[in-house]
């Protein structure tokens, strides 16, 4: 009895030892699932962005050998003859991976390599395509027209993103006042942005029309710290997708001088990936014209290649939805799109083929509205849009100073009387709301009477009125 009493209680001890453990793990695991992921994080303070390393081999491009192949006989089909430090430079590759696939084009007679007068001094040689390798570029060039650096493999721009998250942002109260510091806006507010931009999701914006909404969301991205790098291109089953956009991308002062200067024929090399480019993090506006095609990748039939969605073109800053619920699409259907993403962290694309891919969705996604808001969204799809910032009307103070910005931008001389003029004449009798957009506005409307008079810019009460009737519309 004794020795099985001990077996016994050992057994129960045992196990209760075991149980024991397994609570902890599970408990610690339950903590560190609750656990705000920038607990120990200070503002301003960020490990440095690693960015991609130049690559030394055809295996560090993790590009298939056959792709660099076409994509040199059509920048020789498109540019003509070229000398190898052009072509690399176009290729965004490192002279040194030119000479295997070089060579093997001249083996095949594709190519031939002649001098171009300045060959004997820069020790390079001008290559150009034979009538073989015309046809081959024409054949390539059917295939998909894109002519630019060579891409990046989806795993490296998964890994990028990754390691550029705009989600580790931490910011304070003196990073916001100094970004908003000349801005008229109430220090609640500021409160509240600061601790959305810290919280990495989104963002919903509602208010009045002409409140700054938008404004306010353009001078979010300038909270954001470090700059990242974006790839010309991604390359997706052998698919080809372009994600470099300038006119959405902002590349930082020095990349922009290097590439203007490019016609050197030696330059420092890069310290980094030339197939990357250094840019501002990014802030993409869309507004009513977005539908829902605009998010899925944009195939072009006569490229036969894929511009990225304003998403992927985001990632890494912030991606502005402006006039939710005045887009085409309905709202609902707009607003559903964006579970999956918000939640997971992943946006699914699909190419025409019907295969689906998965990209990072690394924004901070910010909707603005002048809608009410459960007009939009029921209470739970809200819950998921975490930080809801409301916009109001200005103070009668808030537009005085607004007023008296504007006029000092316009080098004309500000008196309280023109404001008290306004208030008592018109937005008082008319019970006009005090608006953000109105000194500016009206101002401007000013300054263009004075013009068509010949005059230099002033104001007068005549000329408040008779802007005032311009600018709004007489019942």
């Amino acid at each position: 009895m004794k020795t099985s009493s001990t077996n016994n209680t050992g057994a129960t001890v045992g196990s209760l030892i075991v149980e024991s453990q397994e609570c902890d793990d599970s408990s610690e695991s339950l903590f560190k699932r609750f656990r705000h992921q920038k607990v120990g994080l200070h503002a301003g303070v960020f490990p440095e962005i690693s960015f991609p390393p130049p690559p030394k081999s055809f295996k560090d491009l993790d590009i298939g050998f056959d792709l660099v192949l076409k994509l040199i006989l059509k920048h020789l089909f498109v540019g003509g003859a070229l000398r190898t430090d052009k072509l690399a430079m176009r290729l965004a590759i490192p002279i040194s991976l030119l000479e295997e696939p070089i060579q093997f084009l001249r083996t095949e007679a594709l190519i031939e390599a002649r001098s171009d007068g300045s060959s004997t001094i820069s020790g390079l040689l001008e290559y150009s395509l034979l009538d073989r390798g015309r046809q081959r570029a024409l054949a390539y060039m059917d295939e998909n027209s894109y002519c630019g650096p060579v891409p990046v493999s989806i795993n490296a721009y998964r890994q990028q993103v990754s390691i550029q998250t705009v989600k580790s942002q931490v910011i304070d109260q003196h990073r916001v006042s100094e970004v908003f510091k000349n801005i008229v806006i109430k220090e609640s507010t500021l409160t509240k942005i600061g601790a959305a931009i810290n919280s990495g999701k989104s963002i919903f914006i509602y208010g009045p029309a002409g409140v700054g909404k938008s404004f306010l969301a353009s001078l979010m991205v300038k909270l954001l710290y470090g700059d990242i790098v974006i790839p010309h291109a991604v390359l997706v089953e052998g698919q080809i997708v372009r994600v470099f956009d300038k006119a959405n991308h902002v590349q930082v002062e020095e990349e922009a001088v290097a590439l203007e200067a490019s016609s050197t024929i030696h330059q420092a090399p890069k310290s980094y990936d030339e197939r990357w480019v250094c840019c501002q993090r990014p802030v993409i506006f869309t507004g009513g014209e977005l539908g829902l095609s605009m998010l899925d990748l944009q195939y072009q039939p006569d490229t036969r290649f894929y511009e990225a969605p304003l998403q992927m073109k985001a990632n890494g800053g912030i991606f502005m939805i402006d006039d939710l619920g005045r887009q085409e699409v309905d709202s609902t259907l707009l607003l559903n799109r964006w579970i999956v993403p918000l939640e997971n962290g992943i946006d699914y694309l699909s190419l025409h083929t019907g295969n689906k891919f998965q990209i990072p969705f690394d924004v901070i996604p910010v909707f603005a509205t002048n809608l009410r808001p459960k007009d939009l969204a029921d209470e739970a799809f809200l819950r998921r849009l975490g930080y809801k910032i409301g916009i109001d009307f200005l103070s009668e103070d808030e537009y005085r100073k607004v007023f008296a910005q504007y006029c000092m931008a316009n080098d004309l001389k500000y008196e309280d009387a023109y404001v008290d003029y306004l208030l008592s004449q018109h937005y008082q009798p008319t019970d006009t709301p005090l608006v953000a957009c109105h000194p500016r506005d009206l101002i401007c409307q000013i300054i263009d009477y004075t013009l068509y008079e010949g005059k230099k810019p002033y104001i007068s009460e005549p000329l408040l009125s008779q802007a005032w009737g311009t600018y709004f519309v007489s019942e």
